[in-house]
């Protein structure tokens, strides 16, 4: 039976605050079974992002601050150091540490890797930005995360037809406006979670291949979350992996439970 979180089991701050109060070591047999994945993940508003991450950019790894040197938006550098502090902060709570002795450096896919103290973490770990929000999970497991919170309206019929097969296509005719929107970011930020998982990318032309149906929670590969201003999504690289999963959440979507899916392969 999976377990869910329905409060903010995450305790996140800097300086004399607690951090990672309420999970402990992801992957601990003592804490969960065998046959569970545990995921952490939180989404939060920039300024209470902000608010918590430290001054300056001595805490990131040299890596980063190389990356953070070619962003010259104050709003994407905002994105990026926030993302990178609550990233720390969740690898910290599963794994111990301080955060400060994390840090994160890029695959040769670009995908964020986890290292304490210089050595490579076997935690995985994603990330996903908005205008307003960033969202980072953390498991034992390939994971993926996406958050979107669309700032106009688009025209989601075309998108689908342009993007998917004919079935997602004509499902969606058969919706009303607001059905529409929510159909279409619930399977896009699937996708978009599947890829990050994978590492492989969005491959758009191999968006017809496949579907993603509702399924038991037992079977489920990939979660969705309906946002007051948006949707977010996780999904694991590999239908097979330990299932079920162990929600840890901080954030919109701790009160409420998952949609759950799996993916399906088209001819």
């Amino acid at each position: 039976m999976r377990s869910y979180s329905g409060s903010c089991c995450l305790s996140l701050g800097c300086g004399g605050v607690e951090y990672g109060a309420g999970i402990t070591h992801l992957d601990s047999q003592a804490s969960y079974p065998d046959s569970m994945t545990s995921i952490a993940f939180s989404t939060l508003s920039l300024p209470e992002l902000l608010a918590m991450t430290p001054e300056g950019l001595a805490w990131l790894g040299g890596e980063e601050r190389e990356r953070v040197s070619t962003l010259s938006h104050p709003r994407r550098r905002e994105q990026y150091l926030t993302g990178h502090w609550l990233a720390r902060c969740l690898l910290a709570a599963a794994e111990g540490g301080d955060p400060l002795a994390w840090s994160l450096r890029r695959s040769e896919s670009g995908a964020p890797l986890a290292f304490f103290r210089g050595r490579r973490s076997a935690l995985h770990l994603s990330l996903s930005h908005t205008s307003g929000q960033a969202a980072c999970a953390v498991a034992g497991v390939a994971v993926g995360i996406d958050i979107e919170q669309p700032r106009r309206e688009r025209d989601y019929l075309a998108l689908a037809e342009s993007l998917y097969d004919s079935a997602f296509h004509s499902e969606l005719c058969a919706c009303n406006e607001v059905q529409q929107r929510t159909a279409f970011f619930r399977r896009w930020t699937l996708d978009e979670a599947r890829a990050k998982s994978t590492g492989e990318g969005l491959r758009m032309h191999a968006l017809r291949k496949h579907a993603w149906v509702p399924t038991q929670e037992s079977r489920a590969a990939g979660w969705t979350w309906d946002l007051d201003d948006g949707w977010l999504a996780l999904a694991l690289a590999d239908d097979a992996d330990t299932l079920p999963a162990r929600f840890e959440i901080q954030g919109d979507a701790a009160a409420q439970a998952p949609r759950h899916w799996r993916m399906e392969t088209r001819g």
